[in-house]
């Protein structure tokens, strides 16, 4: 994998983040409903409830990005019936994600101030540092998601930029 410029960097952390997700959604998959709504003290409140604030996440930034909706706010895990309505409602989303990703060659793109409305406040952020916030995002919360998982008896597995680079490196 290249990674020499801003743009390279940008696609690697991308790949990991769906790598990761992946892993998080195989495990959510191995869980029964009760498990995957338990109260957790910790991510937002359930398994459940904080794989449906990736995809918000995701959504949010999209959407700051494609200059759409700047006050789109993430919603409530009971916005989703189940764990596969969720995972349906990201394939549009990762086509977007794919075609946002493809303007991160443009260091003029990378540079532009975007604007995220947040309870009446407005933010600008450039792009660089949107692209960088989706993935550490999703990073913080796997964490929460791993703990929550490992209180169940369950595990999410080594999910790590290195673990990921290691599977797929060729000799």
């Amino acid at each position: 994998m290249n990674c020499s410029t801003a743009a390279d960097s940008i696609r690697r952390l991308h790949e990991h983040r769906l790598w990761t997700r992946n892993k998080i959604l195989i495990a959510a998959r191995a869980c029964r409903d009760e498990e995957l709504h338990r109260p957790f003290e910790m991510g937002v409140g359930s398994l459940f409830a904080t794989i449906v604030h990736l995809w918000g996440a995701e959504m949010v930034w999209a959407n700051v990005l494609e200059e759409g909706d700047p006050g789109f706010m993430i919603p409530p895990a009971s916005a989703f019936p189940s764990l596969t309505a969720l995972e349906e409602a990201w394939k549009p989303l990762d086509t977007r994600w794919a075609q946002l990703l493809a303007r991160a060659e443009d260091a003029s793109f990378l540079a532009k101030a975007f604007v995220r409305v947040r309870d009446g406040k407005r933010f600008a952020t450039n792009a660089h540092d949107i692209y960088l916030h989706v993935c550490t995002h999703q990073h913080y919360h796997a964490a929460q998601i791993s703990n929550m998982l490992r209180q169940m008896g369950k595990s999410l597995g080594p999910n790590d930029l290195i673990v990921m680079a290691r599977e797929q490196w060729k000799e």
